[in-house]
C-alpha cells in the first residue's frame, strides 16, 4: 500500500469517477454519513474570507471521505493506527503543495506531511486536519555525475535502481518502500553510514513550502538546512526537492549471518558482551546487527570492504555459532534487494530502544530482557552499529542530529497477525521499555519514535531542541505543521 502507483492526472481523475472539471469540495462533512454538507452558517462565515481559486488538477487533487481513493491514500504502513483527516491533498507539484498550505490556513486546519507513510506512530497523518501527501512527487534529476536532485516521494528501492547502474551511492536505509523524505529529515542510517555518514550528511540543499505558502531554499538560510538535517520531519514545512552529493558505489557487498539457537539468559549475556567487544573493532566499511527473536539470536555482519577482515573480526562469534552463512562479493543490486522488507500494511509496534555507548549500558537487565523476549513470540530486540564517521565533527556542526557520540542504536519491535495478540505484545513491549529506561538510557532516534516517550524533546534532539524551536518560530509561528511530538515554536521574549 505504501508503494503508491504513479498515476497521470487524467488516470487519477478517472479512478475517482470525476471529470477534468473536478472542483474539490471545501466544506464541512459528517463523520457518520461521510457526505459533504455545507451549512448556511458555514457559507456565511466563508463568504467573509477571500476564497481560493479553483485548483489546477495537474497540481493537486483533494480527497475527502466520500471519495473512493481516500481509503487508499489514508492507509499508512502500520495497520494498528487509524486516522481520519478532513482532507488528503495528493500533490503532484510544488504549486499543489502551496495550494494545500493555503487551504489549511484558510480553514485553520493542522497539517501533517506524508511521503512514504512509514512513521511508527502515524505522525504523517491526523484526525480532522489536512494531510499533504507527496507520494506522487517522484522525479529524479541528475545535476552532475556526483550530484542529484530528487523529490520527496522517491522510494529507496527506486532510488537504488537509478543510482546503482551508474555506480553511484547515497548512504540510505535498507527498507525499500521507505521514502527519501522522512528518512533524511530524521537523520537516516544504514549499511554505509559508518563510512559516509548519515543520509542527511549528504544533503546539500532543500526547497520547502513553509506556513506562509511560499517556497524557500536553504541557500538563503543555512540554519534551516541545519535544522532539517535531523529535525525536519514535518516541523518547518513541506520539502519539495532534495539536493544530495553522491559517492562512488562499492564494487561488491558481503554478508556474514550467524545463528545461535536455544539460548538461555546466561548464554545470551555472554554473546551480547562478545558482540559489543568485537564490533568495536569493525572497519568503517562494516556494519553489524544483533537480533534476538525468541530464543534465537541472529547476528548479521556486512562489509563492502575486505570480507576476509570482516571474518577475522567476527571469528570469536563465528566459532560459537550454530550456523554461519556467507554471501560474499555480491553485486550491490542483488545484495540490497535482500533487505527491502515486507510490503505493508502490517500490524506492528516499533520504537527506539535507546542509543548506547557500550555494553555496560545494558548491564544488569540482560536476564529480564531475554526472558521477556523469549516468553513473548512476536517481540524482537535489536541493536545496530553506528559510530565510524557518523561521529565526524564536521557532520555534527552542520546538523541538528544530536547523538553522534553514541555508537549503538537499540530497536524494539512487535509484530502480530491476530488482533487478539496485540494487548499481550504491547504489555511486553512496555515492560522492556521500562527496563531500558531504568538504566538511565534517555537518548532515542527520532525516526523510531514512541508516543509514550517522556521528555521526548531531549530524547530526540538533545541540546539542539531550543535552537530548533527558534527556527520553528521563524518559519511556522502559528504552528500550522503539527503532530503529537512536533517541535513547538519558541515563545518570543519581550
Amino acid at each position: 500500500m505504501e508503494d503508491y502507483p504513479k498515476y497521470s492526472k487524467r488516470q487519477f481523475l478517472k479512478i475517482l469517477g470525476l471529470g477534468i472539471a473536478f472542483l474539490p469540495l471545501m466544506s464541512c462533512f459528517t463523520s457518520e454519513e461521510n457526505k459533504t454538507i455545507v451549512s448556511n452558517d458555514a457559507k456565511d462565515k466563508n463568504s467573509e474570507k477571500p476564497q481560493l481559486p479553483e485548483p489546477n488538477p495537474d497540481d493537486i487533487l483533494l480527497l475527502q471521505r466520500h471519495h473512493d481513493a481516500y481509503a487508499q491514500y489514508n492507509q499508512g504502513f502500520n495497520k494498528r493506527l487509524h486516522f481520519l483527516p478532513k482532507y488528503i491533498a495528493v500533490c503532484f507539484t510544488e504549486k499543489g503543495v502551496q495550494y494545500a498550505v493555503q487551504l489549511a490556513k484558510q480553514e485553520q486546519l493542522p497539517v501533517a506531511v506524508k511521503s512514504g507513510g512509514h512513521s511508527f506512530e502515524g505522525f504523517s497523518s491526523n484526525d480532522g486536519g489536512l494531510v499533504i501527501n507527496v507520494s506522487q512527487m517522484k522525479a529524479i534529476h541528475w545535476l552532475s555525475e556526483g550530484e542529484i536532485e530528487i523529490q520527496p516521494g522517491v522510494l529507496l528501492q527506486d532510488l537504488h535502481q537509478e543510482l546503482f547502474p551508474k555506480n553511484k551511492l547515497l548512504p540510505t536505509g535498507s527498507c525499500g518502500t521507505v521514502a527519501i523524505a522522512g528518512l533524511t529529515l530524521g537523520g537516516g542510517y544504514g549499511f554505509f553510514s559508518r563510512k559516509f555518514g548519515l543520509t542527511c550528511d549528504s544533503l546539500q540543499e532543500i526547497k520547502l513550502v513553509t506556513a506562509d505558502g511560499k517556497t524557500h531554499s536553504t541557500k538563503e538560510d543555512s540554519q534551516l538546512l541545519w535544522a532539517c538535517k535531523g529535525g525536519g520531519n514535518g516541523n518547518f514545512g513541506v520539502v519539495t526537492t532534495f539536493r544530495f552529493s553522491l559517492f562512488e558505489a562499492p564494487e561488491s557487498f558481503s554478508t556474514l549471518t550467524l545463528k545461535f539457537r536455544n539460548l538461555n539468559p546466561s548464554r545470551f549475556s555472554e554473546l551480547l558482551h562478545l558482540w559489543f567487544t568485537q564490533t568495536e573493532l569493525l572497519d568503517k566499511e562494516a556494519f553489524s546487527a544483533f537480533v534476538l527473536n525468541g530464543q534465537t539470536l541472529t547476528i548479521l555482519a556486512t562489509t563492502y570492504g575486505n570480507s576476509q577482515v570482516l571474518e577475522q573480526q567476527m571469528t570469536p562469534l563465528v566459532s560459537q555459532a550454530d550456523k554461519a552463512t556467507r554471501n560474499f562479493h555480491q553485486t550491490l543490486v542483488v545484495a540490497m534487494k535482500r533487505y527491502y522488507g515486507r510490503k505493508g500494511p502490517i500490524n506492528f509496534k516499533n520504537a527506539s530502544a535507546g542509543m548506547y555507548q557500550q555494553q555496560q549500558d545494558l548491564s544488569g537487565i540482560e536476564e529480564a530482557l531475554f526472558n521477556l523476549v523469549k516468553n513473548t513470540p512476536g517481540i524482537i530486540f535489536q541493536i545496530n552499529t553506528l559510530g565510524g564517521d557518523i561521529a565526524d565533527p564536521s557532520f555534527e556542526r552542520a546538523s541538528s542530529f544530536p547523538h553522534r557520540g553514541l555508537p549503538y542504536l537499540g530497536e524494539l519491535q512487535a509484530y502480530w497477525d491476530q488482533d487478539e495478540r496485540e494487548p499481550e505484545l504491547l504489555k511486553a513491549f512496555s515492560n522492556i521499555q521500562a527496563l531500558i529506561e531504568q538504566q538511565g538510557i534517555r537518548a532515542h532516534y527520532r525516526n523510531y519514535p514512541d508516543i509514550h516517550f517522556s521528555n521526548w524533546e531531549q530524547a530526540y534532539y538533545g541540546t539542539a531542541y531550543k535552537k530548533l524551536q527558534q527556527i520553528k518560530r521563524k518559519y511556522d509561528p502559528e504552528n500550522l505543521f503539527q503532530y503529537p511530538q512536533s517541535i513547538q515554536p519558541d515563545i518570543e521574549m519581550t
